[in-house]
């Protein structure tokens, strides 16, 4: 986010105003307005107001210009941290599914014959194609494992486990122990530990369930190793052990040696926490959801709206599918869910234009399957917008239409002061055979993304209440037409 001075900068080339001229209309002295532009100096709030309206700002610009004035006030790690999750949650929305145009070309050699008689690599352009053969020589198991300890920083393998899982050519189990930093002031976030979360949250939504983060806590993540190789990746037949900065490796083939390695493994997964948890149970999936909404409080981002606030039991009995296997589980869940969101306090839903048009037109949810939920017809769709139009307008709910690309229109995510943060993939998600959800409860984690999701009604990521409440409503009288 650019800071509050340099934005006001902008804004007087754009509106071709000059310090002096801004000065005179507005009455803010022009010593306060220059200081404010060198960063020596914060307006005071009150000036705002009138700055606001002699520069003739549109709503998109005073909400940013509001926007930038209230980061001013935060802590630099929360502004930072906002970026972090912005920028996951962009990547993942231009994620590309597609299916590779080519496969990649037969190793022209094996681990052995590519190793030789060596056992130290260095340089990337040594170390990299003995990172690929070993992974490749393991996947031709059928009881492909793979252990790691390398830090998701290190770029080359964790994108080389997004690609596979990507194009679908990895389905081994794959465990991971990472390093989190437990430096710093438990109230704030760290920023090594979200970077490191960021990076393998889409290998997590990729991976059919077959990948397993573990996590510990340790007070040296800046320290300099004695250990010329801390690192190591661990397969059947050899062990890769890697410098702090991967630039170099160690090759270990000997079968004492391999599992000396994976009992050592076995025996820090013991010591660590599971980063997330997964399930793929539609009835665990809905209850998860209400794990991960506060006792006073729902926060949801999605590319629909969250219309559960308006769900009673008679309109749960009217939908949900009675021919579903586990529709007395279900019933009972969705009761307890929805019940809960009627009755708290602050309900936050999040969600994109096109998600609410295609909700209009179809009147189906994108996060229950069809074959679970009977599609809502045009009357019922109305009186659904129309009633979070209303709720808007009043403040009962906040809830904005977000600009493109804020959020990957494939996944949702809930997030809570008190018990975790929960992503679900939809029924848009392209790879329907690892539809699941992913959980997780480290509190600094939770913290990060709370504060990401609540900040943005207030961004110039949003559209303002009004403009929200205005499109839901023009929907509404424009849904069923065709129908009729």
């Amino acid at each position: 986010m650019l800071p509050f001075s340099e934005y006001l900068r902008e804004l007087l080339q754009k509106k071709k105003l000059t310090i002096s001229a801004l000065s005179r209309l507005s009455g803010v002295e022009r010593t306060a307005l220059s200081k404010t532009l060198t960063g020596q100096r914060v307006l005071p709030y009150d000036a705002l107001d009138a700055l606001a309206y002699h520069l003739h700002l549109t709503p998109s610009e005073e909400r940013r210009f509001r926007a930038y004035y209230d980061a001013q006030f935060e802590k630099e790690g929360i502004r930072r941290s906002q970026e972090v999750v912005g920028r996951l949650f962009s990547d993942l929305a231009k994620l590309d599914f597609t299916t590779p145009a080519f496969e990649e070309s037969r190793l022209l050699m094996n681990l052995a014959q590519y190793a030789g008689e060596r056992s130290i690599f260095s340089g990337a352009t040594n170390v990299q194609p003995l990172l690929r053969m070993a992974l490749t020589e393991e996947l031709t198991r059928p009881d492909a494992r793979v252990e790691l300890t390398v830090p998701p920083t290190d770029t080359f393998l964790n994108d080389e486990l997004l690609r596979r899982y990507l194009d679908g050519r990895l389905t081994a189990e794959v465990s991971q122990i990472i390093a989190f930093d437990a430096s710093g002031a438990a109230e704030d976030i760290n920023l090594h530990n979200l970077e490191c979360f960021c990076r393998v949250l889409p290998i997590c939504l990729l991976s059919k369930r077959n990948y397993h983060p573990y996590y510990y806590y340790d007070n040296s993540i800046a320290a300099r190793y004695t250990d010329p190789f801390p690192y190591f990746l661990a397969t059947h037949g050899c062990v890769v052990c890697l410098s702090e900065d991967g630039g170099q490796a160690m090759l270990l083939r000997g079968a004492d040696q391999v599992e000396r390695y994976h009992r050592h493994f076995q025996s820090l997964l013991a010591q660590c926490y599971s980063l997330i948890q997964y399930t793929a149970d539609p009835v665990e999936i809905l209850a998860s959801y209400d794990d991960h909404t506060d006792r006073n409080g729902f926060y949801m981002i999605m590319d629909q709206p969250c219309f559960g606030r308006f769900y009673d039991e008679a309109i749960i009995d009217r939908y949900l599918r009675r021919e579903l296997p586990f529709y007395e589980r279900l019933l009972m869940v969705a009761r307890q869910r929805f019940n809960h969101l009627r009755s708290v306090g602050q309900f936050y839903t999040l969600f994109s234009r096109s998600g609410l048009e295609r909700f209009a037109a179809t009147g189906t949810l994108d996060d229950f399957p069809v074959a679970f939920v009977a599609p809502f017809p045009p009357d019922y769709r109305r009186q659904l917008m129309l009633a979070l139009a209303e709720r808007i307008r009043t403040g009962d709910i906040i809830s904005r239409l977000l600009e493109p690309g804020v959020f990957p229109d494939y996944l949702s995510m809930t997030t809570s002061r008190e018990s975790g943060v929960g992503f679900f993939t939809t029924e848009h998600f392209p790879l329907q055979d690892g539809f699941c959800s992913v959980q997780i409860r480290e509190p600094n984690l939770c913290r990060a993304f709370h504060g990401w999701l609540t900040h943005l009604p207030s961004s110039a990521q949003a559209m303002d209440a009004e403009k929200t409440a205005a499109v839901l409503e023009e929907l509404a009288r424009t849904t069923g037409r065709k129908e009729m």
